[in-house]
């Protein structure tokens, strides 16, 4: 039977094992909010066995339910998470839908959940160390039926939907399929977790006791938890409570506390899933009631779905936003096409005089450009739910007497009254989306609260990430192909972030697997570091440019510039057959500048230096502290090569953007981003070439830490 359970496993996606609506609405709220954790994810996660396999399944082969689902979610990232979320609804939604099927699913979660509660209470009773393993042996011992249920839709729960789990169902599944449930979830277990007990907690949770008496205690856990949580113990709970007595030495009383325990708990966690199950009566009024409850869940887990796709589309439309008036004009045509509201108006937060200002799409609105309100409570509606983070309207009892200007707004809006919601993100303020709306409309957009907020909160990264450009534009007009160069900008800089957040994830997934290399750890570290810095360098493309007082703090400058150094020898400088010669001053202290600053520089003048050098050559770095200039104390940072020198043509124009041919030449953008970055450090850089060699000398301002 397990080479078919094998076959069996070939069939079937493991990615596509239904879960209940009911839990995968609760995993997509959680996904969409921003201050969700990995704990309350992981929380969703243990409640259904279908959504933790397709976890495990997305870890290839790196999890083991001996470690903590959270770590196995934050190597992951939210990014993956919310795609299994979605991914799951969908399948979800449009897989075979009927009353017979969603019995089966339900009976089948009850279940699962049941067992897993017993068996981490029995883990917790019996002194074994890790219950939350005895959770997931629980949760998953009946997979196998949910993979033969998809083998065989429809012949699966039909042949099985009324016969209890006993020796003759094992049979009848042996005959109709050629295997068994627990050959199949072993099989599932052993492909996708690298924990080997769990997988024979699942095949052996059938066997007779005295065949399992000295096993391992995960697979004696489960067993017994299976034969507490059977139909047949509700018959015969004699033979459960001997063979719990009998491998554990716990006595009935233990048994009956704990079961009725754990009946309490399931009974709270069905609730708060909101999962009913059936009476039994197919007529009866709790049938249909049921029956009512489940059609809900699935009109529900459409609404997300189309939430999602048009919040997707939302985000494509206004990631492609050049100007304030271009982003305007996508926001009314989504809001139009999403709830149907006609009438918006934008007010963006101005933290240099704490007020926020209205902003006008044409010369038709050019007055709202005039309406500026200092940030405080109880001056506008919109200041308020600003500053109470919260979605506000005038037809509330507390804004039965508007202010004026809210008054004013109303009449803009040529609507009863105003609904204003807050765009915020990390907590920090960026503005107020105010719509018009009739009385009418209030209730069926409260309804929609979630994808109102999952709207607010694209609005607010979209006008964070680009304000800086809709000012530039907004004083400096440009041409046609200027604006598409920034929207072009703005496209590349969130594309490009998503693959550094997949890197990002990967990297903690490798560190996990090197386990206690502690130099590789070092190195992995150094890693992220740069995707950070990268990160930050991007953000600056698509925000003002303004000085970054809040990245200088006392930095280490010899340590930053040997950690970057050793990250080059096994890329750059291997890779071009160069050498290092590092000569630091071992009695610099630690400096009050900006460590992202000093890497850029760093990195660019070294790479410059090793493309300008044949094999063989050297790249020279040296540090000096107390280096005085015109009376005023620095320290100096100096990258030196023994190639062949700067051509005397290019020389005069080093720090200025121009062509470069790479070779011999260390002309090009690079430079110009060097002298920028020295310039913000308010230091100095000066350039000696001949046909020696070059060297590149940096000269910032001598501040410790006090």
């Amino acid at each position: 039977m397990q080479q078919e359970a094998i076959e069996l496993l070939q069939k079937v996606d493991a990615d596509k094992l239904p879960s209940l609506p009911c839990v995968l609405l609760h995993l997509l709220d959680a996904c969409q909010d921003e201050n969700v954790s990995f704990e309350q994810l992981a929380d969703v996660i243990r409640m259904d066995p279908g959504l933790y396999i397709k976890v495990i399944a997305a870890t290839k082969g790196g999890f083991s339910s001996k470690d903590s689902l959270e770590q196995a979610l934050s190597q992951l990232g939210l990014n993956t998470i919310n795609s299994i979320a979605i991914t799951s609804s969908v399948q979800q939604f449009f897989s075979r839908s009927s009353q017979e099927r969603s019995s089966f699913l339900k009976q089948h979660w009850y279940h699962s959940i049941f067992c897993a509660c017993v068996a981490e209470s029995l883990a917790s009773l019996t002194g074994y160390k890790k219950p939350g393993e005895a959770w997931i042996a629980g949760l998953l011992h009946d997979a196998g039926q949910l993979i033969m249920e998809g083998a065989y839709p429809g012949k699966y729960t039909t042949a099985f939907a009324k016969i209890s789990e006993d020796e003759y169902f094992h049979e009848l599944e042996g005959s109709e399929f050629g295997t068994a449930h627990y050959y199949v979830g072993a099989g599932l277990l052993s492909k996708h977790d690298n924990n080997p007990f769990l997988a024979d907690a699942i095949l052996y949770h059938h066997e007779p006791i005295d065949k399992i008496r000295d096993a391992h205690p995960l697979v004696k856990i489960l067993n017994i938890a299976n034969l507490l949580t059977r139909d047949q113990y509700e018959e015969n709970p004699e033979t459960a409570i001997t063979a719990a007595v009998d491998m554990f030495g716990l006595d009935e009383r233990d048994i009956s506390e704990l079961l009725s325990t754990c009946r309490e708990r399931i009974h709270n966690i069905a609730t708060a899933y909101e999962v009913s199950f059936d009476s039994g009566e197919a007529d009866s009024e709790a049938a249909q009631l049921t029956a009512a409850n489940d059609h809900l869940k699935q009109v529900q887990l459409a609404e997300q779905i189309r939430n999602i796709a048009m919040l997707d589309g939302a985000h494509q439309h206004l990631s492609r936003v050049d100007s304030s008036a271009s982003l305007l004009t996508a926001l009314k045509q989504n809001i139009s096409i999403i709830f149907g509201i006609s009438h918006s108006i934008l007010f963006i937060y101005d933290a240099s005089d704490d007020t926020i200002q209205a902003l006008s799409t044409s010369e038709n609105d050019a007055y709202l450009d005039d309406i500026k309100i200092p940030l405080e409570q109880g001056r506008s509606i919109i200041c308020d739910a600003l500053l109470e983070q919260s979605s506000l309207n005038t037809f509330d009892e507390a804004y039965s007497d508007p202010t004026i200007i809210d008054r004013q707004l109303i009449g803009i809006t040529q609507h009863e009254g105003l609904l204003c919601l807050p765009l915020i993100v990390n907590n920090a303020a960026v503005g107020t989306l105010v719509l018009g709306i009739d009385k009418v409309q209030l209730p069926l957009l409260l309804k929609q609260k979630g994808l109102i907020d999952r709207f607010s909160i694209e609005i607010a990264n979209t006008i964070s990430s680009t304000l800086g450009q809709f000012k530039t534009s907004q004083t400096l007009p440009g041409t046609d192909a200027e604006s598409s160069m920034q929207a072009r900008v703005r496209e590349v800089v969130h594309e490009v972030r998503n693959p550094l957040s997949i890197i990002n994830n990967y990297l903690d997934i490798l560190r996990f697997k090197l386990e206690t290399d502690d130099q590789a750890h070092q190195d992995l570290d150094t890693i992220k570091q740069e995707i950070v810095r990268i990160t930050t360098i991007l953000e600056k493309l698509t925000s003002p440019q303004e000085p970054d007082t809040e990245s200088v703090r006392a930095v280490d400058v010899n340590a930053l510039i040997a950690d970057l150094t050793h990250v080059f020898q096994t890329s750059l400088f291997a890779a071009n057959n160069v050498e290092i010669s590092l000569n630091l001053d071992e009695q610099m202290p630690l400096m009050m500048t900006n460590p992202d600053a000093i890497k850029q520089v760093y990195t660019n003048l070294v790479k410059n230096a090793v493309e300008a050098l044949p094999a063989d050559g050297l790249v020279m770095v040296y540090t000096q502290d107390n280096v005085n200039v015109d009376g005023n104390a620095h320290y100096e940072i100096c990258v030196a090569d023994d190639g062949p020198g700067i051509p005397v043509d290019i020389l005069p124009d080093l720090f200025t953007p121009i062509q470069t041919t790479k070779g011999g030449e260390h002309a090009g953008l690079g430079l110009t981003i060097v002298k920028n970055l020295v310039n913000e450090l308010n230091g100095s850089i000066s350039c000696r070439s001949s046909d020696r060699g070059t060297s590149f000398h940096i000269l910032l301002p001598r501040i410790t830490q006090e």
